[in-house]
């Protein structure tokens, strides 16, 4: 038993830097350097940091969190905070976030707010007692007091996909006001005359710039009907959907096209479209923003405003990583990118 019991408790031992360095035979420093990310100069050649990584693979080498922790007072952790993780886009930009955060050897704590200024603001509290490095945030509507707070305490961070005007912080979002713009431009040029909005009920700049880009494109074509314009609650999402295009379609059956302001009031809205017997493309036309895989299932294209996920979720990232290593980051603190209104 005592054999049996060695026997595992050798195969259980942690691979250590120094059983790799051993293996390669070179010395613990020069596998520090590889491993943690730390040979940035060039110090060991590329073949030799190629030879180490792939040993280390192979003896299954997990790196000890703690100790790097305590060795560079760092816990090469940030916390993640989304929405609505079911949310097919916030889904995505985890994924991206994370992606782009283990490359930099940081590991990620994903956390769901489920639009709660609340719950943001316990998640908050919680990975800082975690120790987390940093932060990337998709910031709730009246969530600015806990956004405040790690700003005063120098605490790397970084917002997405909103932000608040009032502070001074790095953010990276859509041009929101373009985007909404183009797309009722199309739906107006489709030869749309009643054009509606459905949007969130939200005081975000995100969802202000929305509505403001598809108001001033009615303006300046003069259409703009202020009574076609719809807002749901997040909490009672379905149920003020469903009633807006009821309403709509019993009360201003001139209506003849619909911009939705997120793919997840599209989802209910075209559902409800259907049911009450609208031709999507012939009674009305909509855009939204997003894609849905559910539109693969459609009879008719669904026009839509592609956001550059992929791109927000590196960008920001990236920042900050910057901020964390202390690294320079220029003046520019909102960094906006460019969505486009995919057609066909």
């Amino acid at each position: 038993m005592l054999l049996c019991g060695g026997f595992m408790m050798e195969r259980m031992k942690r691979v250590s830097i120094k059983d790799i360095a051993l293996a390669v035979g070179v010395s613990t420093a020069t596998v520090s350097l590889v491993l943690t990310g730390k040979n940035k100069n060039g110090r060991v050649s590329k073949e030799m940091s190629e030879k180490i990584k792939k040993v280390a693979h192979e003896m299954n080498y997990q790196p000890n969190r703690l100790a790097m922790s305590l060795q560079s007072g760092r816990s090469q952790t940030i916390g993640l905070l989304v929405a609505d993780i079911s949310n097919p886009f916030f889904g995505t930009l985890a994924f991206y976030v994370q992606e782009e955060m283990e490359k930099a050897g940081y590991a990620v704590i994903i956390m769901n707010t489920d639009e709660s200024d609340v719950q943001m603001e316990r998640m908050i509290s919680l990975l800082r007692s975690r120790q987390v490095d940093g932060f990337i945030i998709v910031p709730t509507e009246f969530g600015e007091k806990s956004i405040a707070q790690l700003v005063d305490n120098r605490i790397p961070l970084v917002l997405i996909d909103r932000y608040y005007p009032s502070l001074q912080v790095n953010g990276v979002l859509i041009d929101n006001y373009q985007a909404a713009y183009e797309a009722t431009r199309y739906l107006i040029d489709t030869h749309c005359e009643r054009v509606a909005l459905l949007i969130y009920e939200n005081s975000q700049p995100h969802m202000i710039e929305r509505e403001r880009g598809y108001t001033n494109a009615l303006k300046d074509a003069g259409l703009y009907d202020e009574e076609l314009i719809k807002r749901v609650r997040y909490k009672y999402m379905d149920e003020d959907i469903i009633g807006a295009i009821t309403w709509l379609a019993q009360k201003r059956k001139d209506m003849d096209g619909i911009l939705f302001a997120t793919n997840t009031i599209a989802m209910t809205g075209i559902k409800q479209l259907l049911n009450l017997g609208f031709r999507i493309g012939e009674d009305v036309h909509v855009v939204c923003f997003d894609k849905s895989d559910a539109f693969d299932f459609m009879p008719v294209f669904i026009p839509y405003i592609h956001q550059p996920i992929a791109n927000m979720g590196r960008l920001a990232s990236q920042l900050l990583i910057k901020q964390i290593e202390d690294v320079e980051l220029g003046e520019e603190l909102i960094h906006k990118l460019t969505a486009r209104l995919v057609k066909k």
